[in-house]
């Protein structure tokens, strides 16, 4: 079977990459779409097992990305007609309708509820559309649920195991505990009319880098002005190492908690965003997450859970982290098996 993956966003790479080694063990090819990105090109030359192309971007406008959409909507269409793959799968599904114009079977696996722009353009075209069992929406006969999140499929124990030596390489863990730090670009179409921390971050490091040292994760390299001594400029494959030996993280980022949260380390989550399943499961549900929609509750928050890390992660968390493990599914392979066995997932959940 020939699969053709559409990458495009950094987070997605880390989602494909194991399903991806899995498809070629049983014998697949596998081509993904990649994304004209520093970053992104950065983790496709470290995961070289993934066969890759990253078509040219014109624009880096994302608040306003229709020339983007038109031109990477040609560029799959182009994959489509050359590679001739018998199934196209993505996270954000914007593409589908190259898929649907050729006739080619195609699926979405996607955790955010509130891409409504991109649930509006792709659904309609999509055979499946595959979501955490904890999914706030419901659509339809094409809809399937798995007990996991996202983060579940690269970051489970059977695949990813942190480098102990990382934060030492960059200057960390020598002689107290860190934290990280990360804000946000809010530079895309749906960042509009969204707040997170904002300029109370300078309150909350002057508060707390008496007993931590900060690691300050911008986005795009956007550094707030007075804080540049705190950012640390890192390998994008070390990132995940570097929040499994932090202390607990602050962040403006979605992507961040929940790859937190998946290895067992606290986090506090400040954006307006509105309801995620996946945020509710994880903090009303094992309280691994704290979420809050803007800095005024947000930073105190921040400021307890500094004060309640200072000796360590606390017990009880630890314990909701090992249940909340024991309750996921293995998300790579349900991905890949999604993938393979067409239509046998039944709608409801698996």
């Amino acid at each position: 079977m020939k699969v053709l993956l559409e990458a495009h966003h950094p987070a997605h790479i880390h989602f494909w990459k194991y399903p991806v080694r899995e498809l070629q063990a049983r014998g697949h090819e596998v081509l993904m779409i990649g994304r004209d990105r520093d970053v992104m090109r950065r983790l496709l030359e470290v995961y070289d097992w993934i066969p890759a192309e990253i078509p040219k971007r014109r624009t880096k406008n994302n608040r306003f990305p229709l020339a983007e959409m038109l031109e990477r909507q040609w560029a799959v269409a182009r994959a489509i007609r050359r590679f001739k793959p018998d199934v196209v799968a993505s996270l954000m599904g914007s593409y589908t309708q190259s898929s649907k114009l050729f006739g080619v079977r195609n699926i979405i696996f996607t955790d955010t509820e509130t891409q409504a722009f991109n649930h509006l353009i792709a659904h309609p075209f999509a055979d499946e559309i595959h979501t955490p069992d904890c999914f706030l929406l419901d659509f339809g006969k094409k809809h399937r649920r798995y007990a996991g999140l996202h983060e579940n499929a690269y970051l489970a124990a059977e695949y990813f195991e942190p480098n102990p030596i990382v934060p030492a390489k960059y200057g960390l863990n020598q002689g107290k505990p860190y934290l990280i730090l990360r804000m946000s670009a809010w530079n895309t179409f749906h960042d509009r009319d969204r707040q997170g921390i904002s300029d109370s971050v300078y309150d909350f490091v002057d508060q707390v880098n008496k007993h931590y040292d900060i690691l300050l994760s911008a986005e795009e390299g956007k550094v707030r002005p007075g804080l540049e001594a705190y950012a640390l400029t890192f390998a994008p494959e070390d990132f995940h190492s570097l929040i499994a030996g932090a202390r607990f993280v602050v962040t403006e980022g979605a992507s961040t908690a929940s790859e937190a949260a998946c290895l067992g380390v606290p986090s506090i989550f400040i954006n307006s965003v509105g309801d995620l399943g996946n945020f509710k499961l994880l903090s009303n549900h094992f309280g691994l997450i704290r979420a809050h929609r803007g800095a005024v509750t947000g930073i105190p928050a921040a400021l307890e859970l500094a004060k309640q890390c200072e000796t360590g992660v606390p017990d009880a968390f630890t314990e909701s982290y090992r249940d909340f493990r024991e309750s996921r599914v293995d998300v790579c392979r349900y991905v890949t098996d999604a993938i393979l066995r067409r239509s046998e997932l039944s709608p409801g959940n698996r």
